[in-house]
């Protein structure tokens, strides 16, 4: 049984919040019952810059299921996904740097680089599916490149990268000498009997894949702040010193209980509760996909893995940031504005992001359900 949890404290009483990638569930017991036993054992004190040994071991041996074995000293924890990409962003890049970034994606890849001195070349996913072209990718390769960014599955779009497309980006990046940034945060949810595949297992590609593994979301405890980054060997002392003052290593006594927790994902009773909740993120993308391409207007693919729908709205004729505000007042439902992961990219004359809404599945059916009717609503007034 899955214990529900959820306490946003911007959220107004009635309204549906859908905005942020934030689950209902709650962090599970035995993971919530480390933490507190190592409080009461005294693991109050600071932890090792790079994060405790006992973590740092157990997150290489969860990650050996994906086909590649790293060793522990590579794996440095972090307080969150962003400041692992941060790290990556201060350690390797320099002004003049150019980054492909995947359009759409998470927004913080386009907008980081920048502040480094760095550009953004963003390189469209297909309308249909939101899969790569190759050659898309490969048109954008210059002198500058330094970096491909990659996140699989894909937030928003929930594109789930197939062997070939991985394959591909690992050619580009071999024969280009471009180091790859992989995140992996969403990769135990994958549906319909599609799997995850890491693209540092691709041959050579280890030596230059920085990949992101997350806590936060696979143990629905995104306000604990734990996750990590693996490191080539051969950049990892560069990292080391480069980021040593920025100060990203989470509590000890969440350390120990992210080790609590990615040990337990070698059990069945971890793979169990994985299960769990993998099932019940299934569920809701198969209700509120299909419920969206129902009301007329809206078109929306059911997406292959995280846990985000990616409706397209342009057809209402109003800008995707009036359609987002209007629907929270109107309403009292909020979604994520698509705009914010891309659109930057143009195919033919059109921009590809441009239209959607990116409502995080993260609340019950029953509540989903609500959040649709509502929705049909706003846009039957809309098409009046």
């Amino acid at each position: 049984m899955i214990e529900r949890s959820y306490k946003h404290y911007s959220v107004k009483p009635g309204t549906i919040y859908l905005r942020g990638g934030d689950p209902n569930f709650a962090t599970p017991a035995h993971i919530r019952d480390a933490a507190i036993n190592a409080i009461i054992e005294g693991y109050t004190h600071y932890a090792p810059s790079a994060g405790i040994p006992e973590l740092r071991e157990a997150i290489a041996n969860y990650y050996s299921k994906y086909g590649i074995k790293y060793d522990p000293e590579q794996v440095m924890v972090t307080s969150g996904g962003s400041p692992a990409l941060h790290m990556i962003n201060v350690a390797m890049l320099d002004p003049g740097d150019e980054v492909l970034v995947f359009d759409p994606s998470f927004s913080r890849y386009f907008g980081e680089p920048p502040t480094m001195g760095a550009s953004v070349v963003p390189v469209p996913l297909s309308k249909t599916g939101f899969h790569l072209d190759a050659d898309d990718l490969n048109d954008r390769v210059t002198k500058k490149s330094k970096m491909i960014v990659l996140c699989n599955p894909n937030n928003p779009t929930g594109t789930v990268y197939t062997k070939d497309e991985l394959r591909a980006i690992s050619d580009i990046a071999i024969d280009n000498d471009i180091m790859v940034v992989s995140d992996e945060f969403y990769s135990e949810f994958v549906y319909d009997d599609k799997d995850h595949l890491s693209i540092s297992a691709m041959e050579g590609m280890s030596e230059r894949t920085f990949v992101l593994v997350g806590g936060t979301k696979m143990f629905n405890f995104t306000g604990w702040r734990l996750a990590s980054l693996i490191i080539p060997k051969k950049y990892y002392k560069v990292v080391e010193k480069k980021t040593k003052y920025i100060g990203v290593r989470p509590a000890t006594f969440i350390q120990r209980a992210g080790t609590e927790a990615f040990n337990a994902m070698s059990t069945k009773y971890g793979q169990a509760v994985m299960k769990e909740h993998r099932d019940e993120y299934d569920r809701r993308r198969t209700f509120f996909c299909k419920r969206m391409d129902k009301i007329d207007g809206i078109e929306c693919h059911t997406f292959d893995g995280a846990f985000y729908a990616y409706p397209d709205v342009t057809s209402f004729g109003i800008p995707v940031s009036k359609f987002v505000d209007d629907l929270e007042r109107e309403e009292g439902v909020l979604v994520g504005n698509g705009e914010g992961h891309g659109g930057v990219s143009v195919i033919g004359n059109k921009s590809i992001a441009y239209g959607h809404i990116r409502p995080a599945l993260v609340q019950d059916v029953d509540v989903l359900e609500d959040a649709a009717d509502r929705i049909e609503r706003f846009t039957k007034n809309l098409s009046k």
